[in-house]
């Protein structure tokens, strides 16, 4: 639209007339300055007509009745599987990777989700900025770019979750995690 525009201002220039209009746009000034001369010189001044726009992420609303019925499942039920080898794809007790873990522990504490990827259940959780026992961990860049890698926030800065070397607990201040640490984030279905 606003080539369009310019084109016609450029064609108006070129016999004579002189055209001055403004077009805002998405909180930008343009304006055309179009005689022959002016033209030469600068045809285009922009200049801000407001502040930048900052997006925020949502926060996820406190957890629900039934979610904590889950997180205190979850609480219980993640650490039977302590040493549980990892497997890539695994979503077994036979063996586990970390999304495979978190979708098998979720559905044993009764919220029934279904099999996804790290990176696409960051996409169906919702950002925390206080976690509580139960929330999820995520982190990225691990062994491929972007998010790559989860577990289950149990307290004490600690996360659950099928590492390389199996199910374990471990510290979120282990320089490792905390150099590819994300954000905690809460399931939707939690909350209602």
């Amino acid at each position: 639209m606003l080539k369009k525009f310019a084109i016609i201002c450029l064609i108006v220039s070129f016999i004579g007339l002189i055209v001055t209009p403004t077009v805002e746009a998405a909180g930008w000034k343009k304006t055309h300055i179009s005689s022959m001369a002016q033209l030469k010189k600068s045809a285009i001044f922009l200049k801000r007509s407001q502040a930048p726009v900052t997006v925020t992420e949502p926060i996820a609303p406190p957890v629900s009745a039934n979610g904590q019925v889950v997180y205190a499942a979850l609480a219980s039920i993640a650490p039977n599987y302590l040493g549980t080898p990892y497997v890539m794809g695994g979503k077994l007790p036979t063996g586990f990777d970390c999304s495979g873990f978190i979708h098998y522990v979720h559905n044993e504490a009764g919220l029934n989700i279904i099999r996804k990827s790290s990176a696409d259940y960051y996409k169906d959780a919702t950002k925390v900025n206080v976690p509580q026992i139960g929330d999820l961990v995520f982190f990225k860049d691990t062994y491929i770019t972007g998010i790559s890698h989860m577990g289950v926030y149990i307290g004490n800065n600690q996360f659950i979750h099928a590492a390389s070397r199996g199910v374990e607990i471990t510290s979120l201040d282990n320089s490792y995690w905390k150099s590819h640490f994300v954000d905690f984030r809460r399931f939707n279905a939690v909350t209602n």
